[in-house]
């Protein structure tokens, strides 16, 4: 399925990927160095997401990180 990650705050696609999961899509936009500063990440499953080095300050639905 396609994912796109938007930004909460313009409502622009800030990575775009073909992938199973939210987990997977967020972890492929912080390798390849996507800037996610006030991404809509409300209702994504990210247990056990690899985020480190990951810059998610502004991000909507992220509680624990």
């Amino acid at each position: 399925m396609k994912i796109e990650i938007k930004s909460w705050y313009t409502s622009g696609v800030l990575f775009s990927i073909e992938t199973d999961s939210w987990k997977l899509a967020v972890e492929a936009a912080v390798k390849s160095g996507a800037n996610l500063y006030r991404a809509d990440l409300s209702g994504a499953d990210l247990s056990g997401a690899n985020l480190s080095g990951a810059n998610l300050s502004g991000t909507k639905g992220i509680k624990d990180v």
